[in-house]
């Protein structure tokens, strides 16, 4: 009995990549939200990208990302009024480190 044929080699490298793709990049609790966006999971991206963006320090980099991040996933689930909050907030914290870096 054959599991699988001549498409085996092919699988064997998608696994590969995958494999390379996840360990090349750190793995956090926001990797893990956008994981569960793609699986269409937007309650739980939120709980996951909120708990991220709570052991966030003040001044990290990340921060804006995240909150945009969190925008488009209020935008998504058709909330628009906290999309736009979200957006603001990044916009903020994207003007914040553009000024801290020309100081």
């Amino acid at each position: 009995m054959t599991l699988c044929s001549d498409d085996e080699h092919d699988l064997k490298q998608v696994i590969i990549d995958m494999k390379d793709h996840f360990v090349s990049r750190e793995i956090n609790l926001r990797t893990l939200a956008k994981l569960l966006w793609e699986m269409g999971k937007p309650d739980l991206t939120e709980k996951y990208f909120i708990r991220f963006l709570e052991q966030l320090p003040l001044q990290d980099p990340l921060l804006g990302d995240l909150y945009h991040d969190l925008g488009r996933l209020a935008s998504y689930v058709g909330n628009l009024d906290k999309s736009m909050e979200w957006h603001k907030k990044a916009s903020v914290v994207k003007k914040q480190n553009q000024s801290s870096i020309t100081v």
